[in-house]
């Protein structure tokens, strides 16, 4: 469990006053005095570290072989939707044509579409994998 490598709650309120920052120079330095605070150097090094250092996909499955990212969002829909969280949204979809899609605009917006154009009748997909 992460609460076994940082100080979950100290974290979070040390990002929530990050955000707040106009400067940008200025957030990544709360942000960075935050992990260093609230992190164990271990898990950083362990880590963390092969990413920055090789900064590539293989560096980053391995650290997702490891672990999961687990996010939680409520869902949108037309009487609520929010562009300035669309535009902030951090977990995307990505579709059989290339396209990448923010999860908060996907169902709102791009499921439809996505669905007419991509989707196979059942007994179809059931034959394509005999």
């Amino acid at each position: 469990p992460i609460t076994a490598f940082a100080d979950v709650d100290e974290l979070i309120d040390a990002i929530d006053a990050a955000v707040g920052l106009e400067n940008k120079d200025e957030m990544m330095k709360v942000l960075k005095e935050a992990v260093k605070k609230h992190v164990s150097k271990r898990f950083l090094l362990r880590h963390f570290l092969p990413v920055a250092l090789k900064g590539d996909y293989s560096a980053l499955a391995k650290l997702h072989h490891k672990m999961i990212m687990i996010g939680s969002m409520h869902f949108m829909d037309p009487y609520n939707f929010d562009v300035d969280r669309v535009q902030r949204c951090i977990i995307h979809y990505a579709t059989p044509d290339g396209r990448i899609i923010p999860f908060c605009s996907y169902n709102s917006i791009h499921r439809p579409e996505v669905e007419r154009a991509f989707s196979v009748p059942l007994e179809e997909w059931r034959g394509s994998r005999a």
